[in-house]
């Protein structure tokens, strides 16, 4: 998407020399100006219209606002070709328009790309998930919406077990593919309000909004048996069955993301221990009250 941005700034940038040069030459510069819908015929319109779903998910506000400078660019030098190739004198109020609107226009470009470059960042480019970097603000977040909507807010660190004879059976590769699978099965059973992270290596961070202990041992339960029936198919071998160890903890009003997470290891290191593929919820102060085994 960066690229594409990056070529449709460069076609807007020769469309701009292009109108220059027709207004110096006295000569029609083409549809993608003279139309009346030339904002969505020049490339930097159609790169818009492309990306309308995705720009609306990012920030609806700016991609409104985003689609409304391109519009007032195009209809500014519409008015001012128009009058110049008429041969009338073109008042400077039109030119002010258009130097606005562009001036806009390339103001929130800018600030969307730098957005578009910080999410590629912070997310796991093998999974597509986000990676730990703003976990702590939608840490904050997440626990100011249980507080508001009074639910129960748990925090989950789900670990693959034994994921290194994986690594070294069927090798690295299938490993990542064992990765982008386990992912995708995750992201299947979990509510979409309820973000999940790559944590790091093998382990995943889920914030889970229920409505008190029970949802969430049924929650994790569903969790351990489609990770355990989602078999990932191999090439002319046996599917690869995989399994996880779920770390749960309550995150109190009064907790931070640091306290939490260290009571969800440590509740995910006693379900390794007990056998692995199963949950394990750890109350606060840290004392298991749950051990469940799938399958």
């Amino acid at each position: 998407m960066i690229r594409a941005l990056d070529e449709a700034l460069n076609a807007h940038l020769a469309w701009g020399r292009r109108v220059f040069r027709s207004a110096l030459t006295h000569t029609a510069p083409g549809a993608d100006v003279l139309e009346p819908a030339a904002h969505e015929i020049c490339q930097l319109g159609q790169w818009l219209q492309s990306h309308a779903n995705l720009l609306q998910t990012i920030n609806p506000h700016k991609a409104k606002a985003l689609e409304a400078a391109h519009r007032r660019m195009h209809d500014a030098i519409r008015a001012i070709m128009e009058q110049e190739l008429a041969g009338q004198t073109v008042p400077a109020a039109q030119m002010d328009a258009f130097e606005q609107a562009q001036d806009e226009l390339i103001r929130l470009l800018t600030a969307l790309k730098a957005r578009l470059i910080t999410d590629a960042i912070r997310h796991d480019p093998l999974t597509g998930l986000p990676l730990r970097y703003g976990l702590e603000h939608d840490f904050c977040e997440f626990q100011k919406a249980c507080r508001r909507n009074q639910n129960a807010f748990y925090l989950a660190m789900i670990d693959v077990d034994h994921f290194k004879q994986v690594n070294d059976r069927l090798d690295h590769q299938v490993g990542d593919q064992a990765l982008r699978h386990l992912a995708r099965t995750l992201r299947k059973n979990i509510r979409g309000n309820e973000p999940i992270y790559r944590f790091g290596g093998e382990e995943f961070v889920v914030l889970l909004q229920t409505r008190g202990a029970e949802d969430v041992q049924h929650a994790a339960q569903r969790l351990l048996e489609a990770v355990r029936t989602a078999l990932m198919p191999l090439p002319q071998k046996e599917p690869l069955a995989l399994s996880v160890t779920i770390g749960l903890t309550q995150v109190q009003d009064d907790d931070d993301l640091s306290s939490a997470l260290q009571r969800a290891d440590q509740a995910m290191y006693a379900g390794k221990q007990a056998g692995r593929n199963r949950f394990v919820l750890w109350d606060a102060p840290p004392q298991p009250t749950l051990a469940q085994r799938t399958g």
